[in-house]
């Protein structure tokens, strides 16, 4: 089962001099396997409220037989430029969600 780290979520716009506007999102998962892979993808259709961002957490099995092994992955999501003006970021799994307000760049 995949776990949302829900301390490590972070999101902002970042505004660099020279570039287009890049919304940048992180965070870490859990997972129950080592050799899982996990990634941020954009959901399709995103949900009735447009400043709502929705990712979804794709993991992936390796195959055959792996030991259990509690592994963190870290995820990452960039958006550039954002597709609308963004307030809010959820990020979901098959087993729940979080959401995250978009911040100041670091």
């Amino acid at each position: 089962m995949t776990v949302l780290l829900r301390n490590t979520f972070k999101a902002w716009i970042d505004r660099a001099p020279g570039a287009p506007p890049k919304l940048v999102m992180i965070g870490d998962v859990r997972v129950p396997t080592h050799g899982c892979q996990a990634r941020l993808t954009k959901r399709s259709p995103q949900g009735i409220n447009p400043k709502i961002l929705i990712l979804d957490v794709n993991t992936q099995q390796p195959g055959g037989e792996v030991p259990e092994e509690i592994t963190t992955i870290p995820l990452r999501y960039e958006e550039s430029p954002p597709q609308d003006e963004y307030g809010q970021v959820m990020i979901a799994t098959g087993k729940g969600e979080i959401v995250v307000d978009i911040g100041r760049p670091h």
